[in-house]
């Protein structure tokens, strides 16, 4: 029982459709069923090879066990089935493959090249590397083995390292694609503008109607303050690939640069369209609305970014702003109040990260302590600075207090006292004893604006201060 004469012809060795490649496996899945392997194993590894040029897996995965039942010392067979145990990420089986090819044949550069990428998945870095330092000295000029090479370096952000790999693989093959691209990208992350621009041209030249290719370019464009030419790259990028959310977005910050709000805004509501979940898309929307006067919309997108991460202080800035230019004291106190508290609220995240527990139970030891130690005291400073840790805002409240009565550091009794109520909502008596720390002592104003950066030169900070 033979194929029919067409089945392996000099067009299927080039392209071959999807409905011929699925008759062809269907056809060697009878043989293999009928016991007829060992006859038609030269036709079924041929297919074995189209499976893995086409992508399938499961199919040439099937034939290959069938072809080493037949065939179990063959190395190219063990090597097929290692790359398909690689394409179903099952990396400990793909590299016990491999390791079966090469001790079956220790020469075979490209079985060591697949093996590294299974040892880079399993997380055996420094092996990979060795692999791939083996191969390179059977074929020092193997443009892949160069290519891999310089990928492990890249994630490793070994840059200098990745360069010279991603250069030697152009100079042995000059529209090496890839190697132009991955080139590009670790010029720009080691801050070689010029010498990225240059990859990317190069790879451009290769691969015109590359999106991603245009994408990184404008971005090198972008951080060059070049923002026209970053434009006509972003556009040509989203021109190719209409759902390129980055491309939108990117393209959206370089029309922002140049005060053209309005194209802005409209790259950055696609993007937001394509990408509903990241918060930084509707804040720059809104931003491009509040350049232009709009506050309404302004208002709204602030808030759109708010609902995605309700942390994002630079919404808050931006609504109390709008709210301050529209008059409305209540909102614009609200949203001061809100970047006090995510301001704190993310130091102490910080702090407490190392070790949650441990620095709890010893600042509640420190409130003991101290409860018992300033009994008559007139300064309880430190218990109020516990308690301010803790989270006790009455508590630390009750000390300030106490404190400024006794006049005791009455400007930094204020000030802890302002921090204490926007935290416990009472925004326009936290305002007045801010106010206040700043009127007694004008350094009192440096410490707040060095801890609470974000508000300097805000137009809601310049209001807030401009009764003093």
């Amino acid at each position: 029982m033979n194929f029919s004469d067409d089945f392996f012809d000099a067009e299927s060795n080039s392209f071959i459709d999807d409905e011929r490649l699925k008759s062809k496996v269907k056809k060697c899945k009878e043989y293999v069923s009928a016991g007829q392997t060992i006859t038609f194993l030269g036709n079924i590894e041929d297919t074995i090879q189209l499976c893995l040029e086409n992508d399938y897996t499961e199919d040439g995965f099937f034939l290959t066990e069938a072809a080493l039942e037949i065939s179990p010392y063959s190395s190219e067979l063990w090597h097929s089935k290692g790359i398909f145990y690689n394409n179903l990420f099952e990396f400990e089986k793909a590299y016990l493959c491999f390791d079966k090819t090469l001790s079956l044949n220790p020469s075979d550069v490209e079985a060591m090249i697949n093996k590294s990428i299974a040892e880079d998945n399993l997380g055996l870095w420094d092996e990979a590397i060795t692999t791939l330092e083996n191969a390179m000295a059977i074929e020092p000029n193997n443009e892949e083995v160069l290519f891999n090479l310089g990928i492990f370096y890249e994630r490793k952000d070994y840059y200098e390292k990745a360069i010279d790999f991603f250069r030697q693989t152009v100079t042995l093959d000059k529209d090496y694609g890839d190697a132009w691209y991955e080139l590009g990208f670790c010029y720009e992350s080691n801050n070689q503008l010029e010498k990225a621009m240059e990859a990317y041209e190069k790879f451009l030249d290769i691969e015109p109607y590359s999106a991603s290719g245009w994408y990184n370019y404008g971005i090198v464009f972008l951080r060059l303050n070049e923002y026209e030419k970053a434009i006509n790259c972003f556009e040509l990028a989203t021109a190719i690939n209409e759902d390129f959310a980055n491309g939108w977005y990117n393209c959206g910050l370089a029309y922002s640069k140049i005060n053209r709000y309005k194209e802005a805004r409209e790259a950055f509501l696609k993007a937001f369209e394509l990408d509903p979940f990241d918060d930084l898309i509707p804040l720059n929307i809104a931003q491009a609305y509040e350049a232009t006067g709009d506050y309404k919309s302004a208002i709204k997108y602030f808030n759109e970014s708010l609902k995605i991460c309700k942390s994002n202080i630079d919404a808050y800035i931006g609504l109390g702003n709008c709210y301050a230019r529209n008059n409305d004291r209540k909102k614009m106190l609200h949203n001061f109040s809100m970047i006090v508290k995510y301001t704190l609220h993310n130091n102490s995240v910080q702090v407490l990260a190392k070790n949650k527990t441990k620095f709890l139970e010893e600042t509640y030891l420190e409130v003991q302590q101290l409860q018992v130690s300033l009994k008559n005291s007139e300064d309880l400073t430190p218990l109020a600075d516990a308690y301010f840790e803790l989270g006790m805002w009455e508590n630390a409240f009750k000390c300030f207090k106490k404190n400024s009565e006794d006049k005791s550091e009455i400007s930094n009794s204020y000030y802890g006292m302002a921090l204490c109520l926007f935290m416990l909502n009472e925004n326009e008596k936290a305002l007045d004893y801010l106010l206040k720390s700043f009127e007694l002592n004008p350094g009192t104003e440096a410490i707040f604006i060095e801890y609470f950066n974000d508000f300097e030169s805000t137009q809601l900070y310049i209001l807030l201060t401009d009764s003093i």
